[in-house]
């Protein structure tokens, strides 16, 4: 009878037992879950974080010189990522100057707007520190988790609930197989947690990896640039180096000295041009923008073209009824429309035939004009394709072009505010098409204009230049034409000069110690109005960023009759009749 009884208050207990055994179940997956959720916090935070590390080293450089390009492209390059909705870099005033976000989603447009992240993303706010000041800031915010994680950890939960009701409905399993449900339930909380511990040894490893790949293409792309540079500023340098010790040699007949002369000549003039085009290529060349009609322009060329190519290449221009006007640097202009035809030329040794065609686009950015060159040659392969914009890269033979010709045509394109497209294929020839925002600015004439070498009369003329050599060049040249010339290294000498004595022309170097030659421009027009200034760069970043302000100026290296020119355009008062 007290073992009936026995029995009967064993099962009695049974259910009881079997609902504490699955509410423990439930407690522990609910343990695991949580500990798993915090895990990948944890993981998608130093993720974020390391995100922005990275933003941050990208848009230093950026940010520091004001290159707000840069930052964007800086920025786009991480919209691959689905889980970030936002990105924005700020200046130092707190002001977005790059950013994107994902639709739907806002982002805010200065510093003091950002607001706290809800508890489902991770936000991130840094700041850009560059030689131990704050050039700005990056903010970055992600959604923790993707919805298929979110589904399958809510799936789990339900696994964990629906095994407790079955163990509570089975009031008839045993002692031994809830034993093995809770041993086969710890391993998998186990495996569970080494997979997150795995997960995030894969993701440190890949963000080192990424790290490591990105440091490699910068030094072969910097590797690439100064090996073409070297070579051709060597070869140019043994021309004028062996010209210049050919002129030292007393024995050496005028006619010779007369054609080393010019050999020098033109290798600096060579020189110029691919400093100019590297300039270009980079977008920190000196633009003088005008306002120019592409039509108009296109039918100016089509002459110099037909010179250019040759007889064997046969001119189509397909323009569009009236082209919208652009505002770009004429010189330039012209020079990325001929670089373009000739390698097209190049493509089509047996002739073939050129279509220049314009089109009028609306875009969400605004009015645009597409000018693109189409030719019939033999096309490119996809390997060359991607990589005819970079500085050197040719496929020519050996002394057949310097491989900056679309380099230029790229860096002129961006600089002013557009891009360029090219479509090709092998055996199909190639289409390269520049895009070009419009303007309304006031036409300019298309035509080049006629140098003028009007003969001064002698005039007194302030050299400003801190450079000794370039300063005594300068002086020589002026000098040898009859003009009194005073040199001196500073701005501020040649205000205090300009204040004892009295010039008809001042003629200043813009990048100089202390105060440059723009500002120097700035105060002369204040103070001295009346008082001609021309500027001479070799590269100057404010003159880059926001032009000459109108002021005349001309680029080194500089000839003589380029100096003279510029002299008699700011004093036709002085020249002879």
């Amino acid at each position: 009878m007290s073992g009936i009884m026995a029995s009967v208050r064993r099962f009695q207990s049974l259910p009881v037992a079997i609902f504490a055994t699955a509410l423990l179940i439930v407690l522990g997956g609910m343990i695991v879950i949580l500990q798993n959720e915090a895990t990948y916090g944890r993981a998608q935070k130093a993720q974020a974080e390391g995100l922005t590390e990275v933003l941050a080293a990208s848009v230093t450089a950026a940010l520091d010189f004001g290159d707000t390009v840069a930052a964007q492209e800086a920025v786009d390059a991480f919209q691959v990522n689905r889980q970030i909705e936002w990105i924005v870099v700020y200046d130092r005033t707190g002001t977005a100057v790059a950013s994107f976000a994902r639709a739907g989603v806002t982002s805010p447009q200065d510093r003091a707007s950002v607001r706290e992240a809800s508890a489902n993303r991770v936000q991130i706010i840094r700041p850009v520190i560059q030689s131990g000041q704050r050039v700005g800031s990056v903010a970055l915010q992600m959604d923790r988790e993707a919805t298929a994680r979110r589904v399958t950890r809510y799936l789990l939960l339900g696994g964990l609930l629906l095994l407790a009701a079955l163990v509570v409905a089975g009031l008839g399993v045993t002692q031994a197989q809830l034993r093995s449900a809770n041993q086969d339930l710890s391993a998998r909380a186990e495996a569970l947690a080494q997979a997150n511990v795995l997960l995030e040894d894969q993701m440190a490893q890949r963000a080192h990896a990424e790290e490591q790949l990105r440091q490699s293409q910068k030094m072969q792309a910097l590797g690439q640039l100064t090996g073409g540079i070297a070579h051709d500023f060597n070869n140019l340098l043994t021309v004028i180096q062996g010209s210049a010790d050919i002129l030292m040699r007393e024995t050496v007949e005028d006619a010779r000295r007369i054609r080393f002369a010019k050999a020098i000549v033109q290798a600096a003039t060579s020189a110029s041009a691919l400093t100019s085009q590297l300039l270009a290529f980079a977008r920190r060349q000196p633009l003088r923008p005008v306002r120019i009609d592409i039509n108009d322009l296109v039918r100016s060329l089509r002459d110099l073209l037909d010179r250019t190519l040759g007889e064997r290449i046969t001119i189509k221009t397909l323009l569009c009824a009236e082209g919208c006007p652009v505002e770009a640097d004429l010189a330039q202009m012209q020079s990325a429309i001929l670089n373009i035809a000739s390698n097209a030329r190049d493509a089509m040794p047996e002739g073939g035939i050129l279509t220049i065609g314009t089109e009028n686009v609306s875009a969400p950015e605004g009015q645009q004009i597409h000018l693109t060159l189409k030719d019939s040659g033999s096309g490119m392969d996809e390997e060359t394709r991607a990589r005819v914009f970079e500085p050197f890269f040719t496929t020519k033979a050996a002394g057949k072009g310097t491989g900056l010709g679309l380099s230029q045509v790229y860096g002129f394109a961006t600089q002013s505010g557009g891009d360029v497209r090219i479509s090709s294929a092998a055996g199909s020839g190639t289409s390269i098409t520049m895009i070009l925002p419009c303007t309304s600015a006031p036409t300019t004439s298309t035509k080049a204009p006629t140098p003028t070498a009007s003969k001064l009369r002698p005039v007194r003329i302030l050299v400003v230049e801190d450079n000794e050599q370039v300063g005594a060049f300068a002086e020589a040249l002026l000098a040898d034409q009859g003009h009194r010339v005073s040199r001196v290294s500073s701005a501020e000498d040649a205000l205090a000069l300009i204040g004892e004595r009295s010039f008809d022309l001042v003629f200043s170097d813009v990048v100089m110690p202390g105060m440059g030659g723009l500002r120097l421009a700035e105060i002369l027009a204040v103070e001295r109005p009346e008082l001609p200034l021309i500027l001479a760069t070799g590269y100057s970043e404010e003159i880059t960023k926001r032009g000459p302000s109108g002021r005349p100026f001309i680029l080194k290296p500089y000839r003589l009759t380029t100096l003279l020119e510029a002299i008699a355009s700011a004093l036709p008062e002085f020249a002879d009749a």
